[in-house]
């Protein structure tokens, strides 16, 4: 009889492991949410690495440019040297600051987008709510003369 019992409880066991893993339909609205998610972060982020990789492919190009003018020089013309590695310079920080305006702008897109409802379940509470302006966080804050208890996650 323990035999038959333990076999129960293994069935049992099995049966309930399995439902774990059913799908319910419930989840699928989430994981579409995902992939999309996932889908337009991978876009916008290779645009900005292909933006970044033309600037250093730039870069590249306009120092070879700037030593050529050097090397025309033969050392015969100080100034045009110097002009030479100040335009290159120059050249160098419009795209170091590009670098920077495109970053900050890929992560402000890609929080925004991470922090915005999509289709599904969820939204239709959200499109009810659309008229309505929603306090920020500081707003909220302020207002109630609270601060929040709870970790905020990094």
């Amino acid at each position: 009889m323990a035999k038959d019992e333990a076999q129960m409880d293994i069935t049992d066991l099995a049966r309930r492991t399995q439902a774990l893993f059913n799908p319910t339909g419930m989840a699928l609205p989430q994981v579409e949410q995902v992939l999309t998610l996932q889908q337009e972060m991978a876009g916008q982020t290779e645009t900005f690495a292909r933006h970044w990789f033309e600037r250093r492919q730039e870069a590249a190009e306009t120092g070879l440019e700037a030593l050529r003018e050097m090397s025309a020089a033969n050392g015969a013309d100080p100034m045009a040297a110097m002009r030479a590695i100040t335009d290159w310079q120059r050249g160098s920080f419009e795209r170091l600051n590009a670098d920077l305006r495109d970053w900050v702008a890929l992560c402000t897109q890609l929080t925004q987008l991470s922090g915005t409802p999509q289709s599904g379940p969820a939204s239709s509470t959200t499109d009810r709510n659309a008229d309505k302006p929603e306090p920020t966080k500081a707003r909220s804050r302020a207002a109630s003369g609270a601060r929040s208890q709870h970790a905020t996650p990094v």
